[in-house]
């Protein structure tokens, strides 16, 4: 009996233990597979740079993070593997390490016991774009005329894309700011333009001040204007002396050597004194500036007189070829062009030796 029970458990061990380890696999875990390229290239002001998409043999979860020098600009998202800037780059003003636009992470792929790396360089392009722009009303008369026709194309040319204006002209001292507030169909139509209360900007031309309130018609328009525009900007623009033929005689006249003598007189008296540092005072919280167009007249006469000019100019005749289309001293091209020109820097700050309007 001890014999059949000896066998009995002999042969249950050995069916416990049959075909020894031969059905027992032990499965080795592997690195997840990350492939992609080493260089990635986005322009500017976008976020989205690519997305990795690792396997792993196993089928196990994979969970992406980045590292680097550059990694605190960037994010990937832990799951999907997504790669984004934190906020969109800018090429003028780079955030990467050495600010040269060119990114530098090491994106990882882990299944939470193994991991892969790769290191990888984004290149961000610079993007031409627009700068935005100020929406103007621009009123005043022939001698302010010509620069403010001209401005939209010069803005739009300097990639302000942005830029809108009105415009309102009338001859004379009717185009000045008292004559513009006291025609009733000007003024209507001007009024319900600053109504809409989105205008940024306006532009008004000196001259035929009242020598006893200086700032009658100027006060009057920025009072309107600040009702609906609380933020509004305010230029001046002071437009050329007339009648050039006689500009030496005049300024002799008024005790100077010169017409530039007397313009100057002219800008820090009548116009910055008596006008515009009165109208500071009244409204202290309003940008109020002037731009002196007139100088470009007198510069490009001068150039003239000194035989410096490149083009065949002549100092009165046609609009395209001449400085001045008459004795009154309308400007020609050349000048209204110059002229917009000072427009654009003082309104724009658009450095006039790196603009690359063709003035032709």
């Amino acid at each position: 009996m001890h014999r059949y029970l000896y066998f009995l458990i002999f042969f249950l061990i050995t069916q416990g233990c049959g075909g020894g380890g031969n059905n027992l696999e032990v499965k080795q875990n592997t690195a997840p597979l990350l492939v992609g390229s080493l260089n990635y290239e986005i322009d500017e002001n976008t976020t989205e740079v690519v997305v990795f998409q690792a396997t792993d043999a196993e089928g196990d979860s994979i969970t992406y993070t980045i590292s680097g020098v550059d990694s605190t600009v960037l994010s990937i998202e832990k799951n999907s593997g997504e790669l984004t800037f934190n906020s969109p780059p800018n090429y003028e003003a780079p955030q990467d390490d050495n600010t040269d636009n060119t990114y530098e992470v090491t994106v990882t792929a882990s299944d939470e016991q193994l991991s892969t790396s790769l290191k990888i360089m984004i290149v961000v392009n610079d993007v031409v774009e627009g700068l935005g722009g100020t929406n103007m009303l621009l009123m005043g008369n022939s001698f302010f005329r010509p620069y403010a026709e001209r401005l939209n194309e010069l803005a739009l040319n300097a990639n302000f894309l942005e830029h809108t204006e009105t415009l309102f002209f009338r001859g004379g001292e009717d185009g000045t700011p008292i004559g513009l507030w006291e025609n009733e169909d000007t003024s209507i139509e001007i009024k319900k333009i600053l109504d809409s209360g989105n205008i940024e900007m306006l532009g008004m031309t000196a001259g035929n001040q009242n020598e006893n309130n200086p700032t009658e018609g100027f006060s009057e328009w920025i009072n309107y204007a600040l009702q609906k525009n609380p933020n509004i900007i305010i230029f001046i623009s002071i437009p050329p002396v007339d009648f050039p033929a006689s500009w030496q005689q005049r300024a002799e006249d008024a005790g100077f050597n010169d017409i530039r003598e007397l313009y100057s007189e002219f800008i820090k008296n009548q116009v910055h004194i008596e006008l515009i540092d009165q109208l500071r005072g009244v409204y202290p919280s309003t940008n109020i500036f002037s731009i002196p167009t007139g100088w470009a007249t007198f510069s490009l006469e001068g150039m003239y007189q000194n035989n410096t000019l490149l083009d065949e100019i002549q100092l009165f005749g046609g609009f395209n070829n001449s400085l001045f289309t008459d004795q009154k001293g309308h400007q020609g091209k050349i000048i209204a062009y110059a002229g917009a020109l000072i427009w654009l820097n003082a309104i724009y700050n658009v450095h006039l030796q790196t603009d690359d309007f063709d003035t032709g």
